[in-house]
């Protein structure tokens, strides 16, 4: 039963055997322990200097000749101490690398108008009272068709839930977009000089990239790392940006 348990706790084939000698025999010789364990001189040895820097056995010398004794059992109780200290100094590192292992990286493409709107209506389920939607706005070439209708009609559904809805456009469509929007006053509108990412929407752990045209099409990315990215540089503009 000790062998099984010394194997459990890490401890060699060898190791157990000469520890188990040498608890029986006492303060001993390398030659009675090389018979009482059935190994050979050499395989005593290397082990006598593994036990050794595990603090479990130790030496005198008489007469030039080394005299080994195994310690007190109880060391091995401090053994498995040390190894939980050093292991818990580590564990906090560890379970980050597992937290980003299962934050998982996921693309889907939403293509067709139905698609769209069924991730749109997805999204508005999933936001809560207090959430945030940041946007950045569609450019010139998209306020001719039906996006800004699209959009307006959702913008409006934010404002029932009370979300944190901001939006970042170009001053040179200032006036387009601002027409767009009029009258929904939930939503909060800068404008900047630079230039910005087009359709790109950032909300909880996602960034989804919208296109618009005869098949509206949205790649929603989700991902933590990326989301996060996206969204300080969206603060970043947005601490920078000129309100209407």
């Amino acid at each position: 039963m000790e062998t099984d348990v010394l194997r459990e706790l890490g401890f060699t084939e060898r190791e157990i055997k000469v520890y188990l000698a040498m608890l029986e025999l006492g303060s001993t010789t390398v030659g009675p322990i090389s018979a009482k364990s059935g190994l050979p001189y050499t395989k005593v040895y290397e082990t006598l200097e593994r036990l050794i820097a595990k603090g479990l056995v130790s030496y005198t010398v008489v007469s030039k000749t080394k005299h080994y004794e195994a310690d007190d059992p109880k060391e091995i109780l401090n053994l498995i101490e040390d190894r939980k200290r050093r292991f818990t100094s580590i564990l906090d590192e560890l379970q980050q690398k597992r937290k980003y292992s299962e934050e998982k990286q996921i693309v889907v493409v939403h293509e067709g108008y139905k698609a769209f709107k069924a991730m749109f209506n997805r999204i508005f389920d999933e936001l809560k009272r207090g959430d945030y939607y940041y946007a950045f706005n569609f450019k010139e070439e998209y306020l001719d068709t039906s996006a800004p209708i699209f959009l307006r009609n959702f913008h409006q559904k934010l404002a029932q839930k009370k979300i944190d809805d901001r939006a970042i456009g170009s001053l040179a469509v200032k006036g387009s977009i601002m027409h767009t929007f009029e009258g929904i006053k939930n939503i909060k509108q800068k404008f900047v000089k630079r230039t910005t990412p087009t359709g790109v929407v950032i909300i909880k752990d996602k960034v989804i990239q919208l296109m618009w045209g005869e098949r509206p099409t949205a790649i929603e990315i989700t991902s933590p790392q990326i989301h996060q990215r996206y969204k300080a540089f969206f603060e970043e503009m947005w601490a920078e940006g000129r309100s209407p």
